[in-house]
């Protein structure tokens, strides 16, 4: 049985660590002398997803559009990767990390419009809070600013970590980089619900710092 997690944090840990067991028998057995001790083994088969790739590969696209009973043909959405959708590339696997294209194609299933723009595949600042929380702030300024300069309504991301940076700390952003963004964002999750017809309430929309109304009208 596959793993499907909803953090990305816990997708590129997990994903590193199957890498390595798969590639290296020794470590794999030292991993498994261990787990004895419980009464479990590991085979080395089960494969980790996240959300996006299983609405984008395993479920499939198509199906999802079938799925869509209020088509978001009004909203531009920036796509918000993160890094750990993407990097370590060899971990993962699912998309190309310079050039990925699942959550672009997952946002015009949902009837929306992606919007490009350059710091799509970059970091939040969410890893830079503990050392550095300036420039972490500053770096969330800069992508936020990134998709509004470049048409976005909304941001989306299959990552809670960017979306806590994205959203909770927007405030701290502006301050970085001292400009007004009211950039509202919005899980991958919560972008399938809306496009489901899910209601804002059902969705926890209520809750997010940057208030997505406007946007929903």
């Amino acid at each position: 049985m596959d793993i499907m997690t909803i953090c990305s944090t816990c997708l590129m840990v997990m994903s590193a660590a199957n890498r390595d067991l798969k590639r290296d028998p020794r470590l794999l057995e030292e991993t498994n002398q261990v787990l004895a001790a419980a009464g479990l083994r590991y085979s080395g088969k089960v494969e980790v997803k996240q959300l996006l790739w299983v609405l984008a590969g395993d479920y499939g696209l198509e199906r999802l559009k079938e799925q869509v009973i209020r088509p978001l043909s009004r909203l531009k959405v920036a796509p918000f990767y993160g890094c750990h959708s993407l990097r370590p590339s060899d971990a993962l696997g699912f998309d190309d990390p310079e050039k990925p294209w699942s959550l672009e194609a997952t946002i015009r299933a949902l009837g929306a419009e992606p919007v490009e723009y350059r710091g799509k595949t970059k970091c939040c600042g969410f890893q830079v809070d503990l050392v550095a929380e300036k420039t972490a702030t500053r770096m969330t300024g800069v992508r936020l600013l990134d998709g509004k300069r470049n048409g976005a309504d909304c941001f989306v991301t299959p990552c809670p970590f960017c979306h806590i940076n994205l959203d909770n700390y927007q405030g701290l952003a502006e301050k970085s980089v001292d400009e007004r963004i009211d950039m509202p964002v919005f899980h991958l999750s919560q972008l399938v619900g809306l496009a489901m017809g899910l209601s804002p309430k059902e969705l926890g929309l209520s809750r997010h710092l940057v208030s997505p109304e406007r946007v929903l009208k």
